[in-house]
């Protein structure tokens, strides 16, 4: 007999999306029927409407069949505070009672309701009969009018109207800052006020442009180019203004500069039709902030929650008899100690013991084999002492682990969504309390441990914190992914500065960007007369006529180490110790990660420049102590187990990491990018116009282009590899300098193996 083929989730998830449209059009369906009193179906309908919310049932029938066909449409739009909907049930109510002031006035309370009973069979036999406010009505009515009187009621209904509108008209502005608190809101008159302010800003600069165009025109007119003259200069698409163009350019500022660029563009080559034709992306300096003003961050409902608890009864009874055997196996060793206290966290469980004075720690240590043996467990960690405490604690594996879900640990987080921090749900500890770090006080961080240890969920942990309070405007990613696989689902949220980076020597031309962009801030920081992120965008915000633009966050995360050290570890590491060094103050922070923990790849520099680490299960205690500088992470368990040490702490945290499963980052991710594109910065998308030793540069600019071309010439010959050799220059600015030359006729196309050809002669003199 075959066996019955297993449903995956997302054939469930698929057949109940079905079920739901469905159900969705026959309501639909049955609304329009009753509406309409189509037949006895359509009668027997409308009728029960009517008995159930009143006399007046077009207006119930119209806001069901808005609702379910906005819900087809827009399953997101349900997602609203439940306020939302207690305005709606507000305004429902305010209509019903309205309806059932039509009551006799000398009934009240339990013999109104009673004489309503009574009509009903009139009521559904005959559509002409008073239905007046339906059962609903007449139970609330006769309630309140037994408790207010008729008058009563009607001041009710007056107050169940405001209270609906206000928050169907306004949600936000009227409960917003009572839930956030009057230091985050702003009154009327500031928001008018900015509104007026910006207004007169935007015209100022339209009429700056205006008179920048007309003083300029003659100038551009006669320096308009022929055609076949223009052939020969080949402009690309997405210009270069990392460096050129002013810090507080605005994004339409930029628009209309690549708009007057492009007006007489010549042909373009393959790699910037390429970057052209993708209308999903766009090309802006990094300074240039979009507007996301209607972004919402991902809702905490798109996470799974905690199922089963957070306790299992059968670690506690594992705990109390391990408790019971440690003890007697020390005292058979001589070592007299006494139980303290036992803390059982989600994967382990530790045992405070407080030795005699007479007992040497390091005689503990010296057991730890025969206490593994004793105890039967696989792994067993001695913490001797404990750091602030007069004892030792021993640290065993839990019969049953309790996954950490991220949605627990951000309910369980007081002010998680800070605005002036970059928080991150990393786990729990051993005594159950949630671990929440700020990148902004890391600054930076490093994430090692062996293949399966916990790294990637880790890492998807830290940008799904990221995308969950922060917007596109106010934080930026930039993410190396030379595995091309762990940060796939990440592709097109819009925090991204620039494409997911997967080529490592590209890799290290995005770090040599970070630096000049840090460079760059720093000299705006200078010019305005602050010292960090912090003070420069409060700035921005108390002084908005200066026209200065906010400065978004910059975080760096880079996958795999190892393989960017392979291809250029020295540029690699002059890049990572410059941004770890200097970038804290600029609002850049960097996260690398490795599986190969070894000396070659997390070298002493980057070591000594990134003080805050944490440490997955690794192979043996050297990886550990090069990691943390200390053994201990050769006794983790693996599965998220892992020692953090923050920066300033001398000694490492235990830490079960939350488990973030691939649906949950889809799902954040995928909210993320439905309601705004990536905007990249233009410099991450010329990567291969980055040289390694002079960072951004421009091949017709160039100042070997002309050596270039004098010695192609002269050999009669061109290769990316014999201008290495010949000039001692990178790769990728070897091989603009071969492009430049065949887009300038000097040289022909690759032709496989064959070799280029030289079109222009020795004797001949180029222009």
């Amino acid at each position: 007999m075959a066996k019955k083929k297993r449903q995956t989730k997302a054939s469930i998830q698929k057949r109940k999306e079905i079920i739901i449209f469905g159900v969705c059009i026959a309501l639909i369906g049955f609304s329009l029927i009753g509406w309409f009193r189509l037949g006895f179906i359509g009668a027997v309908i409308d009728n029960s409407m009517r008995v159930v919310i009143g006399q007046y049932t077009i207006p119930y029938y119209i806001l069901i069949i808005v609702i379910l066909l906005l819900y087809l449409i827009r399953p997101d739009a349900f997602e609203r505070s439940p306020i939302f909907w207690i305005g709606i049930t507000l305004l429902s109510m305010s209509v019903i009672l309205l309806q059932s002031l039509t009551f006799d006035r000398s009934l009240i309370g339990i013999p109104l309701i009673q004489m309503f009973f009574k009509e009903i069979p009139v009521i559904f036999s005959n559509p002409s009969a008073n239905a007046f406010g339906g059962l609903v009505g007449a139970v609330l009515y006769g309630l309140l009018s037994f408790l207010l009187d008729r008058e009563g009621v009607i001041i009710f209904i007056f107050v169940f109207f405001l209270i609906a509108m206000g928050i169907l008209i306004t949600p936000t502005k009227l409960f917003e800052p009572v839930s956030k608190g009057a230091k985050n809101s702003k009154s009327w008159f500031e928001r008018h006020k900015e509104r007026r302010e910006e207004s007169k800003s935007k015209k100022e600069l339209e009429t700056s442009v205006d008179a920048m165009i007309d003083s300029n025109y003659e100038e551009v007119r006669a320096n308009f180019v022929s055609l076949d003259e223009a052939e020969k200069k080949e402009t690309p698409v997405v210009k270069d203004t990392h460096k050129d163009s002013s810090l507080f350019m605005t994004l339409d500022d930029e628009l209309e500069v690549q708009k007057e660029d492009t007006a007489i563009v010549e042909p373009l080559s393959k790699e910037s039709e390429e970057v052209k034709k993708d209308d999903e992306v766009v090309s802006v300096p990094s300074n240039a902030v979009a507007n996301y003003s209607n972004y919402r961050v991902p809702p905490l409902t798109l996470l799974e929650s905690q199922k089963g608890g957070t306790r299992s009864s059968a670690n506690a009874g594992s705990a109390k008899a391990k408790a019971d055997r440690l003890i007697a196996v020390l005292k058979q060793f001589g070592i007299e100690a006494t139980l303290i206290d036992i803390h059982i966290g989600p994967a382990v469980t530790k045992f405070e013991l407080k030795p005699d004075s007479n007992v040497k720690i390091s005689k503990i240590s010296s057991i730890q084999d025969n206490l593994m043996m004793e105890l039967a467990v696989k792994t067993l960690r001695i913490e001797a002492p404990i750091p602030g405490k007069s004892a030792v604690g021993i640290e065993i594996p839990n019969v049953e682990m309790i996954p950490v879900k991220m949605r627990e640990v951000i309910q369980q987080t007081t002010n998680f969504n800070d605005p002036n921090n970059i928080n991150v749900a990393l786990g729990k500890d051993l005594m159950g309390k949630p671990i929440v770090v700020s990148l902004n006080k890391m600054p930076h961080l490093l994430v090692a441990g062996a293949t399966g240890s916990g790294k990637s969920v880790c890492m998807n942990s830290i940008i799904t914190s990221i995308l969950l309070t922060k917007k596109p405007d106010e934080l930026k990613l930039l993410l190396v992914d030379p595995k091309k696989v762990e940060f796939t689902p990440y592709v097109e949220i819009p925090h991204l500065i620039g494409p997911v980076i997967s080529d490592p020597m590209q890799a290290s031309m995005a770090l040599k960007v970070i630096v000049d962009e840090m460079d760059l801030r720093y000299e705006t920081f200078s010019k305005t007369g602050v010292r960090n992120i912090g003070s420069y965008n409060e700035k921005v915000q108390q002084f908005p006529q200066e026209g200065l633009k906010r400065m978004p966050w910059i975080v760096v995360i880079i996958d795999e180490l190892a393989d960017l050290m392979a291809v250029a570890g020295k540029e690699v590491e002059t890049s990572i110790q410059r941004i770890t060094q200097l970038a804290r103050a600029a609002g850049i922070h960097l996260i690398v990660a490795t599986q190969r923990p070894s000396v070659d790849v997390v070298t002493g520099i980057i070591k000594a420049n990134i003080p805050s680490r944490i440490a997955f299960a690794v192979s043996s205690s050297v990886d550990s102590r090069t990691i943390l500088d200390s053994t201990g992470a050769e006794k983790l368990l693996g599965y998220g187990d892992m020692l953090y040490i923050p920066m300033g702490e001398p000694h490492p945290t235990r830490v079960q990491g939350v488990y973030v499963s691939d649906d949950e980052v889809r799902r954040v991710a995928q909210r993320s990018s439905d309601q705004a594109k990536p905007t990249f910065d233009d410099a991450f998308i010329k990567l291969d116009g980055v040289d390694g030793n002079h960072g951004i540069v421009d091949s017709m600019d160039d100042p070997l282009y002309e050596e270039a071309k004098d010695f192609v010439v002269r050999e009669q010959k061109a290769s990316t590899s014999l201008l290495q050799r010949r000039f001692k220059v990178g790769y990728n600015r070897a091989a603009n300098l071969i492009d430049a030359l065949e887009q300038n006729g000097v040289i022909g196309p690759a032709n496989g193996s064959k070799p280029r050809l030289v079109f222009v002669q020795a004797a001949e003199e180029i222009e």
